[in-house]
């Protein structure tokens, strides 16, 4: 790229001369991504080279390789080079950053990418359009996947591959729980619960008890919405053999024969009360949810006998 005198035209386009309008002038306002993104890919590497930031296109394609995200390789030319950015213009190489990664490297799926996905299948559940939602986290799950290693053996491991407005823990669970809201309208949906239910648990199988039981649990419940009862009936005994002291497990599993909404089991009021008092014989923490739960039951089955 030719290098810009001090007395070309200025490459911001306001028809001054560089040295009097961009050049080793401070920023008086905040820059924002559509302002970065306004200017041409040369005019940005200049802006780069201004702050003391040594970039060309070449090397900017070998330096995404390292990173998993636009603000680490920021955060790396900071440590790198001698940066003169002040004030406001210090958001510059972040944003920087981020442009030439959608302009130069779109192939790459870097964590802004990844986010703004998060952000938008937020959007479309809280719009009612879980499918569409899961499509998209689905999509953002298989790009995470290449980032795992053998080494993260929990949920909080992995957080280090990714960074943005919603934590790793959070939204994975957030992903369960979505496919089954999608699976009400669209039974693919559970298929899809499964398998990333199982794909979850083995590969962080470190996570906290609780999440591991609760996907687990996710998908003995999405046999039974397939209509899969064999397999329903033989998770949710695997559940309750690794968690035999929580009373959700067994809770989950009575469910399925006459309070959970997608359950193609047969209306079974006797299986559904055997099943809660196992966890009573166990002697479970939470007795009170299974005794709520029975409570339930009772006030059910005398509805079907007036």
């Amino acid at each position: 790229m030719p290098k810009i005198g001090r007395n070309d035209p200025c490459p911001c386009g306001s028809g001054k001369k560089y040295k009097k309008c961009c050049l080793g002038q401070s920023r008086k306002k905040h820059w924002s991504l559509d302002e970065v993104r306004s200017f041409t890919t040369e005019e940005i590497i200049l802006k780069l080279r201004d702050f003391g930031i040594n970039v060309t296109e070449e090397s900017f394609l070998k330096e995404v390789e390292n990173f998993y995200s636009a603000c680490d390789l920021a955060e790396h030319w900071w440590k790198t080079n001698k940066v003169t950015a002040k004030g406001y213009d210090q958001d510059f190489p972040w944003m920087a950053a981020v442009v030439l990664w959608e302009r130069l490297a779109p192939h790459m799926i870097n964590s802004e990418k990844l986010d703004d996905m998060i952000q938008e299948g937020y959007r479309l559940c809280s719009e009612g359009k879980e499918e569409e939602g899961c499509q998209i986290w689905l999509e953002v799950w298989e790009h995470l996947k290449k980032r795992f290693t053998p080494e993260m053996k929990s949920i909080n491991d992995a957080e280090k591959v990714f960074s943005g407005l919603q934590n790793l823990h959070n939204w994975c669970q957030d992903l369960e729980m979505e496919l089954s809201n999608a699976g009400l309208k669209d039974p693919v949906f559970y298929e899809k619960r499964i398998e990333y239910c199982r794909e979850f648990c083995s590969l962080f199988p470190e996570t906290e008890r609780l999440i591991i039981e609760n996907m687990k649990r996710a998908e003995a419940e999405s046999y039974f919405a397939l209509g899969l009862v064999e397999q329903g009936e033989k998770a949710f005994q695997s559940l309750v053999n690794e968690f035999p002291d929580s009373a959700w497990a067994y809770i989950g599993w009575g469910d399925m024969y006459w309070l959970f909404r997608d359950s193609k089991a047969p209306r079974n009021y006797d299986r559904a009360e055997n099943i809660y008092r196992l966890a009573l014989e166990r002697n479970v923490a939470g007795r009170e949810d299974v005794l709520e739960r029975l409570q339930m039951l009772k006030e059910e089955r005398s509805k079907g006998k007036r």
